[in-house]
């Protein structure tokens, strides 16, 4: 009996040992084991670090527009175009004699800038290159410019062959004067019946390509024998009837963007001093000053725009010289006396003060103490100073 109990205890004993069982000899509940944490690693200082990157603000610098001398703008003023197949005379250019040009000044360092940027006194300019003002008086003919069937210029009127050498160089520019005589022929007259819709087509086309239209008298008047009433009248009815075709064809919007400026058919001023009153007194239907009046000559007489801070300026005879084939020449062999463009960056400056005078003043100073740049005249988007070795002077505020 007694082994009989021993065996007993002895095979629970074996039996707990297999299932697990509590010290009072009952089985133990299946433990459940949760994940082991990762444990945190210990900091070595020996260890690389790779620091977190703090943005930085990078320095600005500007380039500004820098004159050996006082700069000139020659302005040419072409009339109307005509077939290759006979020769260019004074108010009407051959296409083929135009391209010719176009390619020459190019060559020469000219670059188109707009008209109302200058007269501001916006000189600016990339390096190395020459002002050249193009207008174009006696709109608007069918040779001066046609929309083809896609609604680009025909290669066959003039501003058709401006824009084609554009798209090609574009660097040239695009920029073009128009001085438009709206009441004295029909776009074409017959056989186009619907000339009016083609001419409010072209307006547009021009308005929307730097190709600005301003004042040349509704019928193109001899303002000579006529008094301050009828010239009012002339600059009135003109820029009635331009609003009135932007009007017509839902175009509002470029009206806001129309400019004053006159030039003068025929070169010649009303002789009475009402008359000419009533040109440098006369405001657009939006209430905008006239900006300036044109004048027109030959190149026998060379005369460039002078910059608006000088004594030559005239606001109300600026001169324009006929676009003839010997205009050409002219630019192209004496262009070493056209200044050309150089540039200076000044910085790292504090862009929000490049609209302070009294900063750019200190920082050209700056530049030219450093041997930076050079003396001359320094054009930036609001001012222009002359600078000397030992000073800088702000001698014009570009009007906006």
């Amino acid at each position: 009996m007694h082994n009989k109990r021993l065996l007993k205890i002895a095979l629970g004993i074996f039996v707990c040992v297999l299932a697990a069982c509590s010290p009072t000899g009952e089985p133990l509940a299946t433990p459940t084991f949760a994940p082991s944490a990762t444990a945190t690693p210990v900091p070595n200082p020996t260890a690389s670090v790779t620091p977190t990157a703090v943005p930085t603000e990078m320095p600005f610098y500007l380039s500004v527009t820098v004159w050996p001398s006082d700069p000139v703008a020659p302005i040419l003023v072409y009339h109307q175009f005509k077939s290759s197949s006979s020769q260019s005379t004074i108010n009407k250019v051959t296409y083929s004699d135009f391209r010719a040009s176009l390619e020459r000044l190019y060559q020469s360092e000219y670059v188109s800038v707009p008209l109302e940027q200058w007269l501001a006194g916006d000189l600016r300019l990339a390096a190395g290159k020459r002002p050249l003002i193009f207008s174009m008086d006696d709109l608007f003919y069918r040779n001066q410019i046609k929309l083809m069937p896609d609604g680009t210029p025909s290669t066959e009127t003039g501003l058709g062959i401006a824009w084609q050498f554009y798209q090609e160089y574009p660097e040239f520019g695009f920029h073009w004067a128009l001085f438009a005589s709206l009441g004295d022929k029909p776009y074409g007259s017959a056989p186009y019946p619907e000339w009016e819709q083609q001419l409010t087509d072209v307006i547009i086309w021009c308005l929307e390509h730097n190709a600005k239209i301003y004042n040349h008298t509704y019928r193109h008047a001899q303002l000579s024998q006529t008094d301050g009433i009828g010239v009012k009248a002339e600059l009135a009815w003109n820029d009635q009837y331009l609003r009135k075709l932007l009007r017509k064809a839902g175009r509002e919007d470029l009206i806001a963007g129309l400019g004053n400026i006159f030039a003068i058919p025929y070169g010649k001023w009303p002789r009475s001093q009402d008359g000419q009153n009533a040109i440098v007194n006369y405001k657009n239907p939006e209430g905008l000053p006239i900006q300036a009046a044109m004048d027109v000559d030959f190149i026998t007489r060379p005369a460039f725009m002078q910059p608006p801070y000088t004594a030559g300026f005239n606001r109300w005879r600026v001169p324009r010289m006929v676009a003839n084939l010997k205009a050409i020449d002219y630019l192209v062999e004496n262009r070493e006396k056209i200044p050309a463009a150089q540039a200076c960056r000044l910085g790292p400056l504090e862009e929000s003060r490049i609209g302070e005078s009294a900063y750019l003043q200190e920082q050209i100073g700056h530049a030219i103490r450093d041997k930076q740049c050079g003396p001359g005249i320094y054009a930036t988007e609001y001012f222009v100073f002359r600078a000397t070795e030992t000073q800088v002077e702000l001698i014009h505020t570009v009007r906006k």
